[in-house]
């Protein structure tokens, strides 16, 4: 692929939600459905207490494979369904009942107070209850799995964790402005989406996801997002695996920018492959959650192409291209690459750093077969499933993995980048 070229500005309305200036209003979701549920929940245990009859609460988890003592099993839509009883049978489901609880009663209070609280709150306020973050995590993740609503819809958010950074204003309901334009290395800390009532794009024209924190300050310190050879654009880095609110906030920028085109840029190795196909496609873990993915997120690197140049597997022939990919092949594909490890893992200096390319760890090995059944298993695979698909047997076939840093050994990753956005 010889990079990707940024449209050109046009001038006018995009859509009916932009206005003057490139300011753009973020579409506001109606809580009213979640507090519409607490609150009949919460009825139905008054109701129950009145009457002295035992007090349930349904409980959907995507981590469980079976009940446990007192728990009811049902289905619903091919997941678990238990029901939570008090006083239970045990111990324990007392106190996850009595955890649940709580955790309702603050999104209850929340939702009606237009407040928004984080787990953490959630936990620092009854660490002796919760015993862990953890345990506050899975709890607010399957209520919100339960209800058929979005984490966010309770009024619960994780505390912020992703950083942005380039010539772009964020517009909050108090009214204050959270520039992004800073001459800082850090960038700024990115509030949640509910939080933001406009959005002042300015003159961007692209949008980086970064995988590495490293990655983003080393662009935010040279200014990259201002000085880029492809214009003014934004940076932007979850520092590792994507939370849900920069996964939320992608999504929401596509929606109401679509003409900015999405660039992801990862390590190369089966866990920055993973990282970039959860912005793209989402988790299993959240698949309740809607409205967190970015279908035309496009990888930019880095790739096999970047550090090894033409003498990557499938230039001369000596992997082969997944372009006619059958997914009843993979077995066999996957069975080959193993013993073909020893005898293709020759990369020599002239080629790659030592210090950038790696060997391949059995975790990194088993992760890569991992995705790679995981492309498979899908209808059908599209161009994007198979240059994944390639990229990962080219990992395995030569036994390398590389970071983003790799390119940058080269000479200057600010001249790649340009070289790969095409402009």
């Amino acid at each position: 692929m010889n990079g990707h070229r940024i449209p050109a500005h046009r001038s006018g309305n995009q859509s009916s939600l932009i206005g003057l200036d490139n300011v753009v209003q973020i579409p506001c979701g109606s809580r009213d459905g979640a507090l519409s549920q607490i609150e009949t929940l919460l009825e139905s245990i008054v109701d129950a207490i009145i009457h002295d009859d035992e007090l349930v609460i349904p409980y959907q988890s995507a981590r469980s494979l079976q009940t446990g003592p007192g728990q009811v099993s049902a289905r619903r839509d091919g997941r678990q369904l238990d029901v939570l009883r008090f006083p239970g049978r045990t111990i324990q489901e007392a106190k996850k009942f009595e955890g649940l609880f709580r955790i309702l009663e603050l999104s209850h209070e929340a939702l009606l107070s237009g407040n928004l609280i984080t787990k953490r709150n959630i936990y620092y306020q009854n660490p002796e209850l919760f015993r862990s973050q953890s345990v506050v995590d899975d709890m607010v993740d399957n209520l919100a799995r339960t209800l058929g609503v979005g984490r966010e819809d309770l009024n619960i958010v994780a505390a912020a964790k992703g950083l942005i950074a380039g010539p772009i204003d964020l517009i909050l309901h108090d009214g204050s402005v959270h520039s992004c334009d800073t001459q800082s290395d850090t960038g700024v800390l990115l509030p949640s989406i509910t939080s933001m009532s406009e959005i002042n794009f300015r003159s961007t024209r692209w949008l980086l996801v970064i995988e590495k924190e490293a990655t983003f300050r080393t662009l935010a310190a040279a200014q990259y997002p201002r000085e880029s050879g492809s214009g003014h654009g934004i940076l932007l880095t979850a520092k590792g695996f994507p939370d849900l609110a920069t996964r939320r906030f992608l999504c929401v920028l596509h929606r109401i920018r679509p003409d900015i085109p999405q660039f992801a840029l990862v390590d190369f190795d089966p866990h920055g492959v993973a990282i970039m196909r959860t912005y793209k496609y989402g988790s299993q873990r959240l698949d309740h959650e809607e409205g967190v993915t970015a279908p035309a997120l496009r990888w930019l690197g880095i790739r096999s192409d970047d550090i090894l140049g033409g003498n990557a597997p499938g230039h001369n022939g000596g992997c082969n291209d997944t372009g006619g990919h059958n997914p009843s092949s993979q077995e066999s594909v996957v069975d080959g690459l193993e013993e073909r490890r020893a005898k293709r893992a020759r990369i020599s200096k002239a080629n790659a750093p030592s210090e950038s390319v790696l060997p391949l760890t059995q975790r990194d090995r088993k992760k890569a077969i991992e995705i790679m059944r995981e492309i498979s298993a899908a209808d059908s695979i599209d161009a994007d499933g198979q240059e994944q698909m390639r990229e990962l047997q080219r990992m395995l076939v030569l036994n390398i993995k590389a970071e983003i840093q790799a390119v940058d050994n080269y000479g200057d990753i600010a001249s790649w980048l340009d070289s790969k956005l095409g402009m």
